[in-house]
């Protein structure tokens, strides 16, 4: 059975086994897979910062993680966007490990009041299992971007073949500098920063700009800096206005790839050839400080033929699509529900009383924002029926209903259903009859599995009585079942 749950990456030998489960996954099928660091991620997992929170998901069986997702979302900005990463490796493909993972990413998002998901996928040819994979989950591809790949180190002819046709550079001066911005440059660079966000292509995917501040310049770097190296080179005109800068990310616990990052000339700048002065005087920082990596990295968008003409003027050939994808989502309430199964096989329903009659479901409840599944299914049982919950129990049902008054204020309903069986106990909660009622609750029963399947009453789900009739002869399923009404 395959149980979907955070990892603590506080705990190294179950993150370094996550890691690698992403890790493989990212890496198949594909010629130059560029994959964050253990070292860069961990310390972003066990430290975070004020802008994003970022929380690592594991597909486990056995104890054994089969399949990794990064789950991250913006805290200051961009408050409708959530943004996954599906990783699973080959030998485990095809299980349902990765529509386990979206669900869970579904359910959390829907804690958190967000509907726009956003993914990357790098795509070798015209296809590939991730992209077939978001495709049927609906995603749409909004942006294209080449990946390029150019050896290092640089070949030193070409550099001198483009030094000699990019001529001498007049009415600008640069600045370079390794690490952080200098003080003295902070405002401007933070300003190119903000230019940068506003000027890069994103076809159709759904951002907010926000400007740079200095605050959030430094805070930014302060972290990157811990894992890598920032190299910059800034344009300025003689009078010391800002015109464009040139930014590279060496990796220090990278041995192979290096990453060409930002490039920005600023409008009334172009012309000048002052992309390639800057993109060869930050390679002159990066000769310095090379150690041993072999490639580096860049991503240019397929409708910026400038850049296009550029990378290719510096060597640099395509390896593959980076394709940016994104999916909007109903707004749907969240709940965590139990099959509670007595050991006669009775299963435990609640009543509830609603204008258009009663409907008998399983007991449980809304999530909050900040509890996990699992928590949020402790606590609504304990309120309503005074059960306690086992750690893992078999995540049975993702039912997902989207439809007109199923929830006030959304756009339908999200229960993820859980199996429990105990022995004997007496039904009754913290709540009061009288706060059960105010949730329209109006009492609970013991049902056998004949009762549901002759009764005419109505049920959620609407097929429940089938439902149950293939746990109590199967068991529960490996992944968890979806649902409609």
């Amino acid at each position: 059975m395959i149980i979907v749950r955070e990892i603590d990456p506080a705990d190294l030998a179950l993150f370094d086994e996550w890691y690698d489960a992403l890790r493989a996954g990212v890496v198949a099928g594909r010629e130059a897979a560029l994959v964050v660091g253990r070292e860069a991620l961990g310390f972003s997992l066990r430290t975070p910062g004020p802008l994003k929170r970022r929380i690592a998901v594991g597909a486990f069986e056995d104890d054994r993680v089969l399949g990794a997702m990064l789950f991250e979302y913006r805290l200051t900005d961009n408050l409708d966007i959530v943004e996954v990463e599906i990783d699973v490796p080959p030998q485990h493909r095809r299980r349902g490990i990765g529509t386990a993972l979206w669900q869970w990413a579904v359910t959390r998002a829907a804690q958190l009041g967000r509907t726009i998901f956003q993914s990357e996928i790098g795509v070798p040819g015209e296809s590939s299992p991730g992209s077939a994979f978001a495709e049927r989950l609906g995603f749409a591809v909004e942006h294209v971007e080449d990946h390029l790949v150019v050896p290092l180190p640089y070949d030193e002819l070409r550099l001198e073949e483009l030094r000699w046709s990019a001529g001498t550079l007049d009415g600008y001066r640069l600045t370079s500098w390794a690490g952080v911005c200098p003080p003295e440059h902070q405002q401007a660079y933070a300003d190119l920063h903000t230019a940068m966000d506003e000027d890069v292509p994103t076809g159709g995917m759904t951002r907010d700009v926000v400007p740079w501040t200095v605050e959030k310049l430094q805070t930014s770097e302060q972290r990157i800096d811990r894992n890598y190296l920032a190299l910059v080179t800034m344009a300025h005109t003689l009078s010391g206005a800002p015109a464009g800068y040139t930014l590279l990310y060496l990796p220090r616990a990278d041995a192979e790839h290096a990453q060409q990052d930002d490039t920005l000339v600023l409008r009334e700048h172009r012309g000048h050839n002052l992309g390639t002065h800057l993109k060869l005087a930050n390679l002159d920082q990066l000769a310095k400080h090379r150690t041993t990596q072999r490639f580096l990295h860049t991503w240019t968008a397929l409708s910026n033929a400038p850049m296009q003409k550029v990378n290719a003027r510096f060597g640099f050939r395509s390896v593959e699509q980076n394709r940016e994808l994104e999916l909007t989502c109903p707004r749907l309430r969240p709940a965590a529900r139990a099959l509670v199964v007595d050991p006669d096989d009775r299963i435990l329903l609640v009543r509830f009383e609603f204008d258009d009659g009663p409907l008998w479901t399983t007991p449980g409840g809304g999530l909050e924002a900040d509890e996990t599944l699992i928590e949020g299914l402790r606590r609504e049982l304990r309120e309503e029926i005074g059960l306690e919950t086992p750690e893992d129990p078999p995540h049975l049902w993702h039912q997902e209903v989207v439809a007109e008054g199923h929830a006030t204020g959304y756009d339908g309903v999200l229960n993820d259903v859980f199996l429990i069986r105990t022995d004997p106990f007496t039904v009754g909660g913290t709540l009061t009859e009288a706060e059960l009622q105010a949730e329209n609750l109006h009492g609970h029963r013991w049902w056998t599995l004949a009762e549901l399947q002759s009764a005419e009453d109505r049920f959620a789900p609407r097929s429940l009585p089938s439902l149950v009739e293939a746990v109590l002869r199967s068991g529960p399923p490996t992944t968890p079942l979806a649902l409609g009404l």
